[in-house]
């Protein structure tokens, strides 16, 4: 039975405050100018925390893969927590787009009609693709399992590395350059369930700087080849960003490797840390609509350099005020995430 260590807390925060320092930063990466501070930073900033949905997903497969029940309890205690929050926020966003972004009494029926059921099918808000994504991984999970109590660290091992190579092969960017193997099975986010699983029962005897280093000379080498790439375009080119990439798999990888091994299970956690590690599904799911309140008025008053910090500061502080408030109303518990 998996238990919950503090690292898990640890990489549950980053991940949470790198999602929302990505959002609170894209919008400078879109007016690409090679020269100005403004792409840099956010570039930088992008290429340091594009782990983020990795490393959640890895939580998933650390806590979810080494626990020992079957598949309809499973599916039961799990999916509807993900089901309810995933129909409310839905609901919640497609209101809200409504709102912001039309004109909804100019908008004929038909239009509404065509508008929602996009929104439904496909994300009411870009950044629910996470629980479409999400719903897949834990309809799997069950039958993952039964794989992964069968086989060997070695044989994981293997796995994680046709995994990395699936990324390229399975990248329509490289088809002209690499055979046209079909590597569905070890392809996509499954892999870092297992990556998270991996390195949730594997210890590395590394001093504990280098998988620090590791994730560093990755971030660097990110933002220095998506400036390059952006540059040689002359538009801002996202391929390095894909969440589902070496770099960024690596980057997760030392990330975590690098939290388990400096955290201590003896300390407690600090109250704000334990705070936003509790309330973090929420923050996700909510942060969005503070962010583009805060993110503009945050602007009128400072500079780039700090807009984006203080305006993930306060939409973590906005966010975790909005999903308390919802938990105290009946049967808010069930749908705020």
């Amino acid at each position: 039975m998996a238990t919950k260590n503090n690292y898990i807390s640890y990489l549950r925060v980053i991940a949470t405050v790198f999602v929302i320092l990505i959002h609170a930063s894209t919008g400078f990466l879109n007016r690409f100018d090679a020269d100005s501070f403004d792409w840099n930073y956010a570039n930088w900033i992008n290429s340091a925390t594009r782990c983020s949905v990795p490393i959640f997903v890895m939580l998933s497969g650390a806590l979810l893969l080494q626990k020992d029940e079957d598949t309809i309890s499973f599916y039961k205690k799990r999916i509807s927590k993900l089901l309810l929050p995933f129909a409310f926020w839905t609901i919640v966003y497609l209101i809200y787009y409504f709102y912001r972004y039309t004109k909804f009494s100019l908008l004929s029926t038909e239009k509404i009609i065509s508008i929602a059921q996009d929104k439904i099918l496909h994300g009411a808000n870009a950044h629910l693709w996470y629980l479409y994504m999400i719903v897949g991984l834990y309809l799997a999970i069950p039958y993952l399992r039964k794989i992964i109590n069968q086989v060997s660290i070695k044989e994981i091992e293997i796995f994680l590395v046709l995994w990395f190579a699936a990324m390229i092969v399975m990248n329509k960017f490289y088809y002209p350059f690499v055979p046209k193997f079909d590597l569905t099975f070890f392809s996509g986010y499954l892999g870092y369930l297992v990556l998270g699983y991996y390195l949730s029962i594997k210890s590395f005897n590394w001093n504990k700087w280098i998988p620090l280093i590791g994730f560093t000379a990755i971030a660097i080498f990110t933002a220095y080849i998506t400036y390059n790439w952006s540059l040689t375009s002359n538009k801002f080119n996202p391929h390095w960003y894909n969440y589902v990439f070496p770099n960024t798999a690596l980057a997760a990888g030392f990330l975590f490797i690098f939290i388990k091994k400096i955290s201590s299970q003896n300390e407690a956690l600090p109250n704000w840390l334990r705070l936003v590690d509790e309330y973090s599904f929420g923050i996700y799911l909510v942060h969005i609509i503070p962010l583009n309140y805060i993110h503009p008025l945050v602007s009128k008053y400072l500079s780039t350099l700090w807009v984006t910090p203080l305006a993930t500061l306060l939409t973590i502080l906005s966010s975790i005020g909005i999903i308390y408030v919802m938990r105290k109303i009946p049967y808010g518990k069930y749908v705020s995430g």
